[in-house]
């Protein structure tokens, strides 16, 4: 601001750039306390497989450990991996196991599969192992700090986290390292008009109450070949379409796999 001249200054201006400078004063000093950092001796950013992993085996040495995640605790192995899979084998199985046993002189009628009881049995487990095992509470209790919200890098050995509820940047510096395990996500192929219908992905195709009439997979690899097996077990018409299954294994496996899946 301009206020009075260089030779006779006002008073007034004298007096408003010294509640100027004091107010700045207080402003910078009121910043430099806000990002004042926290220190770990391991941060991790991340809640899946591998971030908890980690996380939990540091606090059995001692570390100090804080685990920031932005969306679930658990990451795909609880919410659309392992434990919801595993969940939907078991129900497939006991359907294949039944619809089968006539071959062992055991007659079970026509087999009926409930999906809405089948996809309510697969989210009590699923909230039962998140609750025990990868939740903040569970996190807690072995002595790991979780904080919900997105991480940016300040410098290698500093992490900004903007709290998902809210407020200001939290500053958390880590003393031995900083581990990425920020997961994966559903890769949609390039197929012409695929975004134009309804498709379901790995994530997705938990949330199904009916079970499809048919089904086709795109893709031969274990998630693939995995829930082929599954829906086509509980009643689906299924049609896996890949180049071959299981490509990144032995080449005697996937043709193992394909004579398994072909008789079924």
């Amino acid at each position: 601001f301009l206020c009075g001249s260089a030779s006779r200054p006002d008073p007034r201006c004298q007096k408003a750039r010294h509640m100027l400078a004091t107010g700045l004063l207080l402003t910078l000093q009121s910043t430099a306390s806000t990002l004042q950092s926290t220190a770990y001796d391991l941060l991790v950013i991340g809640a899946g497989s591998g971030g908890i992993g980690a996380a939990k085996y540091a606090a059995k040495f001692g570390q100090r450990v804080a685990v920031i995640e932005k969306a679930r605790y658990g990451g795909d192995c609880t919410w659309s991996g392992c434990v919801p899979s595993k969940t939907l084998l078991a129900s497939a199985k006991r359907a294949h196991a039944a619809r089968t046993a006539s071959k062992y002189g055991v007659s079970t009628g026509d087999i009926q599969v409930d999906m809405r009881v089948v996809k309510g049995r697969i989210d009590e487990v699923v909230q039962r192992i998140y609750e025990e095992d990868d939740s903040p509470a569970a996190f807690a209790k072995l002595g790991i700090e979780t904080i919900t919200g997105t991480a940016s890098f300040v410098d290698r050995s500093t992490l900004a986290v903007r709290p998902a509820s809210g407020g200001d940047d939290v500053m958390l510096t880590a003393r031995n390292g900083i581990l990425i395990a920020t997961g994966a996500r559903p890769r949609t192929p390039k197929i012409q008009g695929l975004e134009s219908v309804p498709y379901l992905t790995y994530e997705s195709i938990f949330e199904l109450e009916r079970l499809p009439a048919r089904m086709t997979v795109v893709g031969g690899g274990p998630i693939g070949c995995e829930l082929s097996q599954a829906f086509s077990r509980l009643g689906s018409s299924v049609t896996l379409v890949a180049n071959k299954l299981l490509p990144n294994d032995e080449p005697e496996a996937g043709r193992a796999l394909e004579a398994a899946l072909t008789g079924e």
